[in-house]
């Protein structure tokens, strides 16, 4: 059954918006304090604790951390009594903003600081910020942003990174390293990463490009789209579509209400969807498709196809191995088969061409058509008719309720043939120069033949004989229909 996104945290942001004070530049008499510090850095690490305002980090090839921030409030006795506070040791450079604790004021008020820190390109970094942008540029070495009311613009890294956000996008252009990215009620933009990619995300889009190792994608309520993926990529997604093209390695693939467009994997691919449809292209490996409510379309898979959906359609071609298919309530198209086709359909139609294999269909309220069948062909249906056209081996139908027609029994080998069914008629189409042994019988019907049968016993609703030298097994057996026999 079809879920519904939880707006909670969406309401907790509204609430939230309307008791912060509000930034605002452009009071006349506003206040402006300018400060500037330069910190020599020994070793450890640089923090930065931020709030109420943009901060940029940058590095450079000097050995000291310069911090150089404006201060703004609209009350020059508020902005007067916000500092910066810093220090420096061994254990490495802190910086913070520190403001006065507000419980109540009439009429309107804004402050805000501005910040930059300049630090060596080789200094770990621990950064945070409250209630305001994040620029970040340069970092050589593994560190930590930490954001929140805001963007997060991260570029030109180097080591493992890790960066979190809620309520604000978040951007990253390139990191040589592993990356790993958190964010809520905001979206997430990656491109060239050469590392694992990790990203998890709720109530945004995700689209990353350009990841040189594996990745991992985990989202809700946003779409996911992730292109040129050096290793195996793994998407989990609910209530937005997965889309996914250029993936070197495996493809994990999860999503439900939406739908999956997955092309051009390497290896193999899981595709898991209910309420949304699955495109796949170009799979070189196996591909398995479990859905639930979901029409599925692939094509140009290397290996193996699994599918099993409920509720939808398949369309499969161009398969380099074996394909078995299950559908509970949709139509069945099956083309190109290198290796051996097994299908089962409910309350739809199935139709094969071109199977290399051999085919073996079970179908309960439809149709069953099969053309060019390489092997042998096995048909077990209910309420609907069977044509096959063009088989290379042994032929055995079993059919209820609907019309069995068989022809093109290829070459000059013999072919057996069994077919059965009740409340229809039965057709049977046969070269000249292959001999039969003829067991046709029908209950209410007749028997109509195009060759001469020599005969051990007839009668107008039965047949044991030969059709030439015999030999080759023909079993036809009706129940309320006729049976006929002709020449292919």
């Amino acid at each position: 059954m079809s879920r519904t996104p939880d707006f909670r945290a969406l309401a907790a942001l509204v609430l939230l918006i309307l008791a912060i004070p509000v930034f605002a530049e452009d009071d006349e008499d506003r206040f402006e304090l300018k400060f500037a510090k330069d910190l020599e850095f020994r070793g450890g690490r640089v923090t930065v604790d931020h709030g109420f305002g943009k901060l940029v980090i940058r590095t450079h090839a000097g050995n000291d951390v310069q911090v150089r921030a404006t201060i703004r409030s609209s009350d020059e006795a508020i902005g007067k009594q916000i500092r910066i506070l810093t220090g420096a040791d061994s254990s490495g450079v802190t910086v913070e903003t520190d403001y006065p604790d507000i419980h109540s004021r009439h009429g309107h008020l804004s402050y805000s600081v501005d910040m930059t820190v300049t630090l060596p390109a080789n200094a770990p970094l621990t950064a945070r910020n409250r209630f305001g942008n994040t620029d970040v540029r340069g970092l050589q070495t593994a560190s930590s942003i930490d954001n929140k009311q805001g963007a997060i613009k991260f570029a030109e890294g180097r080591g493992a990174q890790s960066i979190s956000n809620s309520f604000g996008a978040v951007e990253v252009v390139g990191n040589r390293g592993n990356l790993t990215v958190t964010n809520a009620n905001g979206s997430v933009h990656v491109r060239d990463v050469d590392g694992v990619l990790n990203v998890s995300n709720r109530f945004g889009s995700v689209d990353v490009a350009d990841v040189k190792n594996s990745a991992n994608i985990t989202n809700a309520n946003g779409a996911i789209e992730a292109m040129d993926i050096g290793g195996s990529l793994k998407a989990t997604n609910a209530f937005g579509s997965i889309k996914a093209s250029t993936v070197s390695g495996s493809a994990d693939i999860t999503t439900s209400n939406a739908r999956v467009d997955l092309s051009n994997v390497n290896g193999s691919a899981v595709v898991r969807n209910s309420f949304g449809s699955v495109v796949a292209t170009t799979i070189r490996g196996n591909l398995t498709v479990d859905g639930n409510n979901s029409k599925v379309d692939a094509s140009g898979i290397g290996g193996d196809a699994k599918i099993d959906t409920g509720f939808g359609g398949v369309t499969l071609s161009e398969v380099g191995g074996m394909a078995t298919i299950t559908s509970n309530n949709g139509s069945i198209k099956a083309s190109d088969i290198s290796g051996a086709l097994d299908a089962e359909a409910r309350f739809g139609s199935v139709v094969a061409d071109r199977i290399r294999g051999a085919a073996s269909v079970d179908s309960a309220n439809g149709s069953v058509t099969l053309k060019d069948i390489g092997s042998t062909a096995r048909v077990k249906a209910t309420f609907g008719p069977v044509f096959i056209d063009g088989v290379g081996g042994a032929v055995t139908v079993s059919n209820a309720n609907g019309s069995v027609s068989v022809a093109g029994l290829r070459g000059n080998g013999c072919h057996p043939v069994s077919l059965t069914t009740s409340f229809s008629s039965i057709k049977v189409a046969l070269p000249d120069s292959v001999g039969y042994t003829v067991n046709a019988r029908t209950s209410f019907g007749r028997i109509n033949t195009a060759f001469p049968i020599t005969t051990s016993n007839v009668s107008e609703s039965a047949i044991n004989g030969t059709i030439g030298r015999g030999g080759c097994k023909l079993d036809l057996v009706n129940a309320n229909g006729n049976i006929t026999i002709e020449k292919e």
